[in-house]
């Protein structure tokens, strides 16, 4: 796809939506520097669906700013409370097991009238790590807060997005589709053909490779194969440090392209 007419007398457009060239009745997203492949149909001035005024653009991208520094720090110190807690099981494995013996123990006692053994006590320091784990939720909660605001300041800028701010939210809690829907949500934050975008790729792989990994290097430790569950753990730490980074990164990026567009922003569909 070629370059804008326009952008021969000067400096491209800004990415936004335009006439599409092609001789489509519709809308296209410019990039900034090339065409894409987003279509929206001309039946509305604003195709996104969103508010053209310039105040409301930004005072929504200043309560996304109010998160923005905090997310970005956030998503690190997430990471390196979930790398911890991969070294709270693997030290948790002997309990585990002890745990298990106690409940067939249990069982047996109870149906032959016996007396049923005392319950293994857990680590303190792994109780301690249970409450401190907690605080991941109320990271989670926040993330869920900026990510809704951002997808709302993306809607006002018309960026072309997949699902509304909620509902993008809101798949994150429904089976199945919260294998891509979220990474879809939080991807269409960017405009089309930024370079964050494949961050946001980058990050959701790793974030599914954890989840895959971690079940089993627990129970691997617990049958008795450490070499094999060391091996799941490091690649574990590995996948959680990798998503920190891109997440630092396309939450930064998404922050700095809000606020860049929004200052810049000037209604012209």
């Amino acid at each position: 796809m070629g370059e804008m007419d326009g952008a021969e007398q000067g400096a491209n457009p800004p990415p936004s939506w335009y006439p599409d060239p092609s001789g489509r009745l519709g809308w296209r997203w410019w990039a900034g520097n090339q065409w894409t492949e987003h279509f929206a149909p001309m039946v509305t001035p604003c195709p996104a669906g969103g508010m053209s005024d310039q105040r409301a653009a930004a005072s929504l991208q200043a309560n996304q700013a109010r998160l923005d520094g905090f997310i970005a720090a956030a998503v690190w110190i997430w990471a390196a409370v979930c790398i911890v807690g991969l070294f709270v099981n693997w030290a948790n494995v002997g309990y585990y097991r002890a745990l298990w013996h106690w409940w067939h123990a249990a069982l047996h006692a109870i149906s032959t009238q016996g007396n049923v053994p005392a319950q293994p006590t857990r680590p303190l320091w792994s109780s301690l790590f249970s409450l401190v784990s907690l605080g991941l939720l109320g990271i989670e909660i926040v993330f869920f807060i900026w990510q809704y605001r951002s997808a709302t300041v993306a809607r006002t800028l018309r960026y072309p997005a997949h699902h509304s701010p909620g509902w993008g939210v809101g798949c994150w809690f429904v089976p199945v589709v919260n294998l891509w829907m979220p990474y879809q949500a939080i991807r269409d934050c960017l405009p089309p053909g930024h370079p964050a975008r494949r961050q946001v790729l980058y990050a959701w792989l790793a974030l599914l490779l954890t989840t895959v990994l971690l079940l089993p290097a627990t129970l691997v430790a617990l049958v008795g194969a450490p070499v094999v569950g060391v091996v799941l753990v490091i690649v574990s730490i590995g996948a959680y440090a990798f998503v920190g980074l891109n997440a630092h990164r396309f939450v930064t990026a998404i922050a700095t392209d809000h606020r860049d567009a929004v200052g810049a922003f000037t209604p012209s569909l």
